[in-house]
């Protein structure tokens, strides 16, 4: 790479930059910090020791060949250190590195139910600091994500939804550091509710319909930073003005009302504080 952008430089009469190697801590015109010997030091050696962690998660829960060292108490089970993330936030790669290896783990075979409730939180931990706590628009990986879940089908663990499930929303409460329109218009936000629409087409096990209506009210209190309970003004603005930005996520929740028997779904829209719609055309076009 380094000898044909030397030749490209040449033909254009530029100058030919190497990026750091990140060997030496080298600060260069006055930076605080040297990305690339942070990256090489320090956070990827702390990913591949999470790695390792959660290989070790899944070896002490049941069934794993740990598990009777651990009942024991002989190895203690490696604690979760959000600090040593600090200082993360500016360095993306290793967000979507992070975000990749979520993905993997999740993936049908990699890990079982008991081991994701110690693996999971490691994972969300590190995310939510290197993101800086804004996973609102990480739109490839939260589409890795839904299809990684999807793959299970009606054999998805109720524990393993509920871990998803309770991380989306607190990024959406997180999210809740920018502004409630940007939040509410949110990848993630669309996300969930596509993901919670494809669940409950899976039938009750997956996801029953009281659980449904109950996240999906959930998402709009945390999306529009206000308490579970209480009206969304930032919602309703939007649902009632049709406004583009947020016509994705509002086909999602159009998508729910219309699979929902229409008592239920009209005491969700007064709860939610929105006009009552009728839901016969999504039904007709579904």
């Amino acid at each position: 790479i380094a000898q044909l952008s030397m030749q490209i430089c040449a033909l254009k009469g530029k100058h030919l930059s190497v990026p750091d190697a990140g060997i030496e801590n080298i600060l260069l015109e006055g930076n605080e910090r040297s990305l690339p010997y942070d990256s090489l030091r320090k956070f990827v050696p702390l990913f591949g020791k999470m790695l390792l962690d959660a290989d070790l998660d899944k070896r002490m829960a049941a069934g794993g060949d740990l598990h009777d060292v651990a009942l024991q108490a002989l190895i203690s089970r490696p604690e979760i250190e959000a600090k040593e993330w600090e200082g993360a936030t500016l360095l993306h790669g290793l967000l979507v590195v992070v975000e990749g290896a979520l993905v993997h783990l999740l993936q049908p075979g990699n890990s079982n139910e008991l081991a994701l409730r110690d693996q999971f939180p490691r994972f969300v931990s590190a995310l939510d600091r290197i993101s800086g706590g804004n996973m609102l628009n990480e739109r490839p990986f939260l589409a890795s994500l839904a299809q990684t879940l999807l793959r299970y089908k009606s054999k998805l663990p109720h524990s393993t939804r509920d871990l998803v499930t309770n991380c989306m929303i607190s990024w959406l409460k997180m999210g809740g550091k920018a502004s409630p329109k940007m939040t509410i218009c949110s990848s993630l936000h669309e996300s969930f509710m596509n993901l919670l629409n494809e669940w409950s087409s899976l039938g009750n096990l997956v996801l029953p319909r009281d659980l449904f209506l109950s996240l999906a009210e959930q998402a709009v209190a945390a999306a529009g930073g206000v308490d579970l309970g209480k009206t969304s003004k930032a919602f309703v603005k939007l649902w009632t003005r049709d406004d583009e930005s947020f016509s994705s996520v509002k086909n999602q929740y159009l998508r729910m009302l219309s699979t929902t028997p229409d008592a239920k779904a009209a005491q969700w829209q007064e709860k939610m504080g929105i006009c009552e719609m009728d839901t016969s055309t999504s039904k007709t076009n579904d």
